[in-house]
């Protein structure tokens, strides 16, 4: 009985879905230990003449893996890839801010406490380049706008980006620590009618304010963003659920609010 012939390994062929296919073959270098925790994947043209695709399919599938905890995009710089212990975090994290009522709450004041001068920051020190990644993260989150869990990442970036802006070291590796818990609130309510919409128009007034070089009044967008994100969530129907089997009663209007000023 001879032995079956060597035949070589099929040439690339593009897929009716092509940014899967290529998210999936880097999910699968990622897995198989090709690329370490802390390497960089190769750049979104290199990764575009490798699979004969456009920047724009890579893009998407690097949002894929974002979206997974397997990767991490860092502005500059481009993706690295993320211990195996953050993979899938972000279902666990979303299941956490459903059910423990004090640490969605605690977030949100973290979130208030920190971003609210960073946005102010980013008015008065954000460079030209900064702005540009700024608008190009907002087209981005507009792209995304049907994808809940793809937006998510988006929104991330926006905050980071603002975080950098503000021109403080330190910020920026603060808000990474609480990134991906951030993300996981978002999720909670990205798929309510309007709620990507409203958070966009939101993230564009905050970015005309940091452009303008108006500190004060990129504070206040910020401040509105992020009261109205927060009334937004405590209203929804799995956080008032969570309140009453954890028997918390009706969850309380987001303090120090102001009418007029949130998202509705």
């Amino acid at each position: 009985m001879t032995s079956p012939e060597k035949t070589q390994a099929p040439r690339w062929r593009k897929p009716p879905r092509l940014h899967e296919e290529i998210a999936r073959d880097l999910a699968a270098a990622i897995s198989q230990g090709q690329l370490q925790p802390g390497d960089f994947l190769p750049t979104e043209l290199a990764l575009a003449e490798k699979y004969e695709a456009s920047r724009t399919a890579v893009r998407e599938a690097l949002t894929v893996l974002s979206t997974r905890g397997m990767i991490e995009a860092i502005h500059g710089r481009g993706s690295r890839v993320l211990p195996r212990h953050r993979w899938q975090l972000l279902d666990q994290l979303v299941r956490l801010v459903r059910e423990d009522l004090e640490v969605d709450r605690s977030l949100f004041e973290l979130r208030r406490i920190l971003e609210i001068e960073a946005a102010g920051l980013a008015a008065e020190r954000a460079t030209t380049e900064q702005l540009r990644a700024l608008r190009e993260a907002i087209e981005q989150g507009w792209q995304c706008a049907e994808k809940p869990e793809d937006w998510t990442a988006c929104d991330s970036a926006f905050h980071h980006l603002i975080a950098e802006a503000s021109g403080n070291l330190l910020l920026p590796q603060v808000m990474e620590s609480i990134a991906m818990l951030a993300r996981a609130a978002a999720l909670s309510t990205a798929r309510e009618p309007g709620a990507i919409g409203k958070a966009m128009e939101y993230h564009e007034g905050i970015l005309k304010r940091v452009a303008a070089r108006d500190p004060a009044g990129a504070r206040a967008a910020m401040r509105s963003h992020l009261l109205g994100v927060e009334r937004r969530f405590l209203r929804s129907p799995e956080i008032q659920a969570a309140a009453r089997r954890k028997g918390a009663g009706p969850r309380q209007e987001v303090s120090g609010s102001r009418k007029g000023r949130t998202e509705r």
